[in-house]
């Protein structure tokens, strides 16, 4: 019935792929459990990703069209999405204007709305799991470790998320309730603002050029005491709707709207230049890969070569892990992820292409999927310069191989 086409994702639990849907003659996107030998505990996270997604049919939530089984493996077939994640786009620009920045939380806030009011909390908003569409829509996806708020669960479950991007109560293994997603948010809205995922403790300290209603909102849903912050995610969405910044009106001259339409397009033209720039062909030394991380879209990577050329690498993203050689600015080799760190789910070849942008590094390439590189089961990889992170320089200095 479905022909898988390519792999265009994944995530902790699933490896998702683009497929062909024989039987309507369309293109979907299949989640397919990751492990190869299915134990209980992912079995369920996966039907309760299932039982959340399929009940909160709104237009910033993804689509669920159907849930099967395939030899014991157990999948979902998504709408197909065409645009980027949250975090690749972030990868790609930097920091977001502060109307984009607050047009992409809208969206969310809408979705996690209607999830409360349907008793689900999604409890894993971060950048990856926001899609931007082509067409300018957002929508939120991966409910995997999302909870109903009528039930109660152990302290295993309760503390489940990526971390980084979990609330106070939420690390702790406490009470969550609708306030645990309003956090994520905010956060969310911040590393909008930011260009970066920024600690607890400076998340707003880079905002001082906001509006002060918007601070004010900010550091209201961000106060680690969940009582203090607004009750509600539809609470949220009216403070920031209050907080966007007012449009400037002028009242100039005619002459003085021509001569700013010139200056502008003067400008628009330098950019573009600027923008349109092709990157240094200088290849990217070893040297200047120490230390660095790139934020892409599979998690941030970084990398590290020996005086022989062997390099060995990480990314965040199922404690994954790269091997093999680095020769003129390019890495060819191995990936592998956890929970098998084997083919053909968790694991295959990579080859990336480590690049001078204007004012950071940036990394492009594609990855195989499995052991048999006649399938088409390949995706792109793009990411650029960011902040390295504490726990991805101690498994990097740990050197762990793929089997």
């Amino acid at each position: 019935m479905y022909e898988l086409v390519e792999r265009i994702g994944g995530g902790g639990m699933g490896v998702v792929f683009r497929a062909r849907d024989r039987q309507l003659g369309r293109d979907v996107a299949i989640k397919v459990l990751r492990a190869t030998s299915v134990d209980g505990d992912l079995r369920r996270l996966f039907e309760r990703e299932a039982r959340a997604t399929a009940q909160l049919l709104h237009p910033n939530i993804v689509t669920l069209h159907h849930v099967g089984d395939h030899e014991g493996t157990p999948y979902l077939v998504l709408e197909l999405l065409a645009g980027e994640t949250l975090a690749t786009r972030l990868a790609r620009r930097g920091q977001l204007a502060v109307d984009e920045s607050l047009a992409v939380v809208e969206g969310v806030l809408a979705a996690i709305t209607f999830a409360h009011q349907r008793g689900v909390l999604h409890r894993d908003l971060k950048p990856g799991n926001v899609f931007l569409t082509s067409d300018d829509r957002i929508k939120v996806l991966d409910f995997g470790i999302a909870l109903s708020l009528d039930t109660e669960i152990g302290p295993v479950t309760r503390s489940a998320g990526t971390p980084g991007y979990m609330a106070p109560e939420q690390r702790d293994g406490g009470e969550q309730d609708a306030r645990t997603d309003v956090w994520a948010v905010a956060r969310l809205l911040v590393e909008c603002l930011c260009g970066r995922h920024a600690s607890d403790r400076d998340a707003l300290a880079h905002l001082e050029h906001l509006p002060r209603s918007l601070r004010v909102a900010l550091d209201r849903a961000l106060d680690p005491v969940p009582a203090k912050r607004p009750a509600s995610a539809e609470e949220l969405r009216a403070l920031l709707r209050v907080a966007r910044p007012a449009p400037r009106i002028y009242t100039r001259p005619i002459m003085t709207y021509a001569l700013a339409a010139l200056l502008v397009l003067a400008s628009t033209t330098a950019i573009i230049a600027l923008v349109t720039r092709p990157a240094r062909s200088v290849p990217v030394t070893p040297a200047e890969l120490e230390k660095v991380a790139f934020v892409a879209d599979q998690g941030t990577i970084m990398i590290q070569v020996d005086a022989d050329g062997t390099a060995h690498g990480v990314y965040t993203r199922s404690d994954g892990i790269l091997d093999g050689r680095f020769e003129n600015g390019t890495f060819v080799g191995r990936w592998c992820e956890q929970p098998t760190r084997r083919p053909p789910l968790n694991a295959g070849t990579l080859t990336l292409h480590f690049l001078h942008g204007e004012t950071r590094l940036l990394v492009e390439g594609s990855w195989i999927v499995g052991d048999n590189r006649d399938l088409p089961w390949r995706a792109g990889v793009f990411g650029a310069q960011g902040a390295a992170e504490p726990e991805l320089v101690a498994r990097l200095a740990h050197r762990e191989s793929c089997p």
